[in-house]
């Protein structure tokens, strides 16, 4: 805990510097949420999770966009249940593209071998020993897989199995293999709960079509944060380092994610830390501006290339910035998905017209935007006349708006809705 009060600044470099040091414990744009205190919002999810959790047979799937916090929750989840929920053990493994069924399992088995070790749980520590091992090089079966967790717990356990980034695995098999560990595990009622964590669209994307299996599968769907959910982020973290957080700025920072919680993080970060490089406890909107410009540097590497890749042309009267940013901000469902007629309202802002533009006038920058040409910037559901598109990336969209910003092209009618109490919202 900080041990600077509101108001009560610093007063030493050195304690200014302990500030920033521990603004960088809290905010984590980098990595999942570890401690389920700061953890914030998803309270639906959560309930989901914990009632797949508490019914024997039940196993889950969590999906949906990538960068919306579907690892954090995993990582947490376990940690929400009530103290007294002393037999539940969670163990998370991650895939890599390497990895086939039984290489996964290897590393489930590994994992609680090790927790056998830390913490004396499960049977004997020469049981699970010698499961680590015995499996090793083998092929695993999902009968293997029941056997075993219904042999290495006791009665009163309930183990929690998270594989998470399971769409990065590439067996063609393993989707069929774990649809049949779960439906077996459920079939035998061992009281153990698989929870699957990847980004798709669906869960036929995750686990294929696999009917009888969907009855013991609890299908958890991972939106975009909500504007109460990104507040509370920031709300469970400044009064901790005892700064303030003025209204504009807020709003600033909620808006411009998207939804996006890494989002959140970085430019709560570096609005910190802009402010604490002015010896301030109060964090302006100013500090945000600060923070634009430093997440846009960082983030230089790995999104200004594609950024390049979709906008750049020859012609000087091009308006594929124009229409890229129109998609940005145009309104968004909680997947991100936006239509044509939502574009054409915030370019018609973007380019100063008077009259809307037709979606006709854009339609062929579109299609650029799905192609490979542009670097599939965009990607495109649904059925001619009726397109939906959304970023491929989710994290290309709070930053085609930085940029947008920062070039001057983001009108002042949009900056405004920025602000507190003007706020409103940004379309999303």
């Amino acid at each position: 805990m900080n041990p600077f009060k509101i108001g009560n600044a610093p007063k030493t470099q050195e304690d200014w510097n302990a500030l920033r040091f521990e603004a960088g414990q809290l905010f984590t744009p980098s990595s999942p949420i570890a401690e389920h205190d700061l953890f914030a919002g998803r309270g639906a999810q959560i309930r989901t999770l914990i009632e797949a959790t508490e019914e024997r047979g039940k196993h889950a799937v969590l999906y949906g966009e990538a960068g919306v916090g579907k690892t954090s929750l995993a990582k947490v989840y376990a940690e929400l249940f009530p103290s007294t929920f002393r037999y539940l053990q969670s163990f998370r493994v991650q895939v890599d593209p390497s990895d086939d069924f039984s290489s996964v399992w290897r590393k489930v088995f590994k994992d609680i071998h090790v927790r056998v070790i830390r913490e004396g749980s499960g049977n004997s520590e020469s049981d699970t020993a010698a499961l680590a091992s015995f499996y090793e090089g083998q092929t695993i079966s999902p009968d293997d897989v029941r056997r075993e967790l219904d042999a290495i717990f006791k009665p009163a356990q309930i183990p929690i199995i998270v594989i998470d980034e399971f769409d990065k695995i590439r067996d063609p098999n393993a989707h069929t293999l774990m649809a049949n560990t779960i439906k077996s595990l459920s079939d035998y009622g061992v009281n153990a709960t698989i929870v699957l964590v990847g980004v798709a669209e669906n869960i036929s994307s995750l686990i294929g079509e696999h009917p009888s299996v969907m009855r013991c599968l609890e299908q958890v769907h991972m939106p975009r944060m909500n504007a109460t959910e990104r507040k509370e982020i920031l709300d469970k973290r400044i009064p901790k380092l005892g700064m303030k957080l003025h209204q504009d700025a807020l709003w600033k920072i909620v808006e411009l994610s998207r939804g996006l919680p890494s989002y959140v993080h970085l430019l709560g970060l570096y609005s910190t830390q802009s402010a604490i490089e002015r010896k301030s406890l109060l964090i302006t909107e100013t500090d945000v501006d600060n923070a634009i410009s430093r997440v846009l540097l960082r983030l230089q590497e790995s999104l200004s290339e594609k950024y390049h890749t979709a906008t750049h042309s020859n012609r000087g009267d091009n308006l594929y910035q124009e229409v890229l940013l129109a998609c940005a901000l145009a309104e968004s469902d909680d997947r991100g998905s936006f239509t044509p007629m939502s574009i054409a309202k915030q370019l018609t802002k973007i380019l100063g017209r008077e009259r809307e533009m037709p979606t006709s006038a854009f339609q062929q920058h579109l299609i650029k935007f799905v192609s490979s040409g542009r670097g599939s910037v965009l990607t495109r559901t649904g059925r001619e006349r009726a397109y939906r598109f959304r970023f491929t990336d989710p994290a290309m969209q709070p930053f085609v708006i930085m940029k947008g910003i920062e070039s001057g092209r983001v009108g002042k009618d949009a900056i405004s809705v920025l602000s507190f109490p003007a706020q409103g919202s940004l379309p999303i």
